[in-house]
This record gives structure tokens, sequence and C-alpha cells, in this order.
């Protein structure tokens, strides 16, 4: 399901970013990219409000940052890696490592909602976790998520 979502493209290891701010930018410009979209401040003035509301940084080295927009017609998603690890207020206080940026549209929750609990059960392993940290191509990514999507 998840892997569904996800392109060889979409995944960028390692990230360049070092902030919260610096990385969202980041995967906004991805998105952006790979999908071929012209919002680019819309979707950051998005995914910033959503953060503002409680941040999306899960724990356990995770943070999927996610958003609605009127403007969207379908789910998108991407992925990024980073060994350092970034602080993005997560609830266990630790940096976040993974990361995945989803945009939905505002008036459909199904993709959506079953992406984020399909990231968030893939990820709740640690071997999982670890696997992808360790990760050194986005085709390695795809392979272990596949490996534990439904």
């Amino acid at each position: 399901m998840v892997t569904d979502f996800l392109s060889r493209r979409a995944i960028k290891i390692p990230l360049d970013s070092q902030s919260k701010p610096a990385v969202l930018t980041e995967l906004v410009d991805l998105l952006c990219n790979v999908y071929d979209l012209d919002m680019k401040g819309e979707i950051i003035e998005a995914v910033l409000e959503r953060e503002e509301l409680m941040s999306t940084g899960v724990g356990y080295g995770i943070a999927i940052p996610h958003a609605k927009l009127d403007s969207i017609n379908s789910s998108k998603l991407v992925g990024g890696i980073t060994a350092s690890g970034i602080d993005f207020d997560s609830v266990d206080m630790q940096p976040a490592k993974i990361f995945f940026l989803l945009v939905s549209p505002r008036n459909g929750s199904g993709d959506h909602v079953r992406i984020l609990s399909g990231l968030s059960r893939i990820l709740h392993s640690p071997e999982v976790r670890e696997e992808v940290i360790n990760s050194t191509s986005a085709e390695e990514i795809i392979t272990i998520l596949k490996r534990h999507d439904e």
C-alpha cells in the first residue's frame, strides 16, 4: 500500500538539511519536482500549519510531516534519510533520521490515513528502522518497505 505511492525518484539519500525548517523545505522541493507541482508555497504553508498544531516527529527517529490541501487531487509521498539526525521537536525528544512527507486532498482521507498508518506500522520495528537508516539507495528503501508492506 505505502510503496504504491513511492517511487525511486521520490526518495532522497542523504538529505542535505540540518534543521527542521530546512528539511521541510527540502522535502517540499522534492515533492514538487517529482510530481511536477507548481505550488511550493502553498504546500509549505499547509505543512507548517500542521506542525504548529503538533509536531509530526513521531519518535524513534521518524518524522512524517503531512498536510491536506484543496488543490491536490491525489495523495503524494516523498521520503528522505539523514544519518546525522535533525531536531524535529519529536515526542521522544530524539533527532529524526527517517522522513516521509505526505500531502493529500482535503476532501478524501482514505489514502491519507492508510499511508500514515502503513508507515507507522512498517517503521514500528527497530530492525526495519535500522535497515532504512543504513540504506544507501532509494531502491534499497523501497525493497525494505515492500517486504513489510501489506
